[in-house]
């Protein structure tokens, strides 16, 4: 379990916890630190026990300490529960249960769900039907998102899920008779993502919304027994789904740090996304051609890549379309009105994203198609859109988006390469090359180490950018401020005279996107700006320029490339800041990779 752990640490790191049975017994130990922190403490990998519960926690409710931390127990001390999401009126219940006589221990919203699985009385019972009818009927008091595991003294684990994932891994699994629905497996592994157990099956059961489980064993047969019921209390049949193997591949190789991994492996990610499935291609450019509205949404990063995608959309397709941070959908719903045939499109790395499934189910509501680019196929995501399409880049285990975020790109590359030629416009951009001019931004990562160790003292940084190279200095921004913990801004360079200009001064680092093309005297005439108050500036050029005191040189390629290449060498720069100022790149402070609550 403590390896499963560590490879879902990239959920959250604050805290670790696993409870198991022994002799009847619940044994608890959690504590504050990441995964390989705590077991050297506390000997996660030596409890005794063939069934238990493990979580690592990305605190929202309650202060990271040990008694925040997960699993979290019932008052008899004969229930554990792991929680994912936000129990949103845990105040309220809090105050039932407290006034039912039950003690809570924690700050934690995930507490309650202890105490109301204490209170049932069919927890006890030996019917599995009665039991998952008992919890389906509870989970109504429940207001938010979840996804929780318990585990009983007597070694049963049940749990349930809503707006957040949760899958049941199996073990060579076989079907019970059609009456009764009842999976049977020789193991079972549940997790909130297939990387906790994809080493060990390939088989796995996606519970749906509001669906409950429940897994036992069945008197002497060494067999587990698998029961999902909905929200209504009634058995439902499950179909089993086959998981590729490739997600398996998340080792570190050679590289100190999965980020550097995953930024190293672009070489290969890029082209492999901008080749993509011929097929899905053509449904998302047919549905993106014949929609009378385009509104692109996502978070982060992917809302970065949003912003590429409305610029690529509206200049080479000349399609008619908008770009709105999935976290402000709800705000900007003047977009859903109207009549005709809409279309989301949806872009997210893990597919779980909570502000972009909101966006989606809003944009449902309205009637919009939903479309999606991912990078997992099992993702809710792509299984609530109507048409989706992977990136195909592989697990990405560092929490600040790289591979994940180029591949986007280049999928957003060849979509536009397709709606023009769907158009009557035979546009080429020069892929085929990308192989190898990204090899040649990974070999500037001694000189990229050299300016970071420059510049690593910096409490601002500046990017300024205009054009399609905006969304990249917001990136670069996002990637500064994640790795290494510098107040970074990404800036429409011909803002910088109308504000930010008051800020700049001899101590500042100013960052300049600034290839050779239709935007780059205006924006080299912002840099003499920022250099006549005494800024340091980065260019980030294939063109060189007395004005800069570095340049990081990027290939000359179609202007519309541009872009993919001067993010790599930012890339590294955040990377190797982060090195040089002590911080962990692969961990970053207070975030996770999938945030899965608002």
């Amino acid at each position: 379990m403590v390896k499963a752990l560590s490879r879902m640490e990239y959920r959250g790191y604050d805290s670790v916890g696993i409870a198991t049975v022994h002799n009847s017994a619940l044994i608890v130990r959690k504590g504050v630190g990441n995964v390989s922190h705590v077991n050297a403490r506390l000997s996660l990998d030596c409890m005794q026990g063939s069934v238990g519960i493990g979580h690592t926690r990305w605190a929202t409710h309650g202060a990271v300490n040990n008694i925040n931390a997960h699993p979290h127990l019932s008052c008899n001390g004969r229930i554990a529960v792991v929680h994912n999401g936000i129990v949103e009126n845990h105040d309220e219940l809090r105050s039932m249960l407290i006034a039912e006589g039950h003690i809570f221990k924690s700050d934690t919203d995930s507490e309650v769900i202890a105490h109301i699985l204490e209170s049932l009385p069919a927890i006890d019972d030996g019917n599995s039907n009665i039991i998952c009818k008992a919890i389906a009927e509870r989970l109504n008091m429940l207001r938010g998102s979840y996804s929780f595991v318990a585990l009983t003294g007597d070694g049963i684990l049940l749990g349930a899920r809503y707006h957040e994932p949760l899958i049941i891994g199996l073990g060579n699994p076989s079907r019970g008779n059609d009456d009764d629905y009842l999976l049977f497996a020789n193991e079972c592994f549940i997790a909130s993502d297939v990387l906790g157990f994809i080493e060990y099956t390939d088989k796995a059961i996606f519970l749906a919304d509001g669906e409950v489980f429940i897994v036992r064993g069945e008197g002497h047969n060494p067999r587990l027994s698998i029961r999902v019921c909905n929200r209504d209390g009634k058995v439902v049949m499950k179909d089993i789904t086959q998981i590729a193997w490739e997600f398996a591949d998340v080792d570190k190789g050679r590289f100190a740090h999965y980020t550097l991994k995953e930024i190293h492996e672009q070489r290969y990610t890029i082209s492999k996304a901008f080749n993509n499935d011929p097929k899905r291609l053509h449904l998302l450019v047919d549905s993106l051609v014949n929609a009378d509205r385009i509104v692109i949404t996502g978070s982060g990063s992917s809302h970065h890549a949003a912003l590429m995608a409305k610029y690529l959309f509206s200049t080479i397709c000349m399609l008619n379309c908008d770009a709105v941070v999935a976290s402000e959908f709800m705000y900007n719903m003047g977009i859903c009105i109207g009549n005709g045939r809409p279309i989301l499109l949806a872009i997210s790395q893990s597919g779980e994203t909570a502000d972009v499934l909101n966006a989606v189910r809003l944009a449902r509501l309205n009637n919009f198609k939903i479309a999606s680019i991912v990078n997992s196929p099992l993702s809710t995501l792509a299984r609530e859109s109507d048409i989706f399409i992977s990136i195909n880049a592989g697990p990405e285990i560092g929490v600040a988006a790289t591979k994940s975020f180029t591949a986007q790109i280049a999928l957003l590359y060849r979509i536009s390469v397709e709606i023009a030629r769907s158009k009557g416009t035979n546009l080429t951009l020069g892929m085929e090359s990308s192989s190898i001019y990204v090899e040649k931004m990974l070999e500037m990562e001694a000189v990229i180490s050299d300016l970071a160790e420059r510049i690593k003292h910096a409490n601002n940084i500046y990017i300024i950018a205009k054009g399609i190279h905006y969304a990249i200095a917001l990136e670069c921004a996002l990637k500064l401020k994640e790795l290494a913990y510098i107040h970074a801004e990404g800036i429409h360079a011909g803002e910088l005279k109308h504000g930010p200009l008051a800020l700049i001064d001899e101590k500042s680092i100013v960052i300049v996107l600034n290839p050779m093309d239709e935007t780059y005297n205006d924006v080299l005439t912002s840099a003499h700006e920022a250099k006549a108050r005494g800024a340091y500036i980065v260019g980030v050029s294939d063109s060189s320029s007395s004005i800069y005191d570095f340049t990081l040189a990027i290939p000359r390629v179609d202007r519309m490339l541009y872009p993919l290449y001067e993010v790599i060498p930012l890339q590294l720069l955040a990377y190797h800041m982060a090195l040089k100022r002590d911080c962990n790149p692969d961990y970053p402070r207070n975030i996770a990779k999938s945030v899965t609550v608002k």
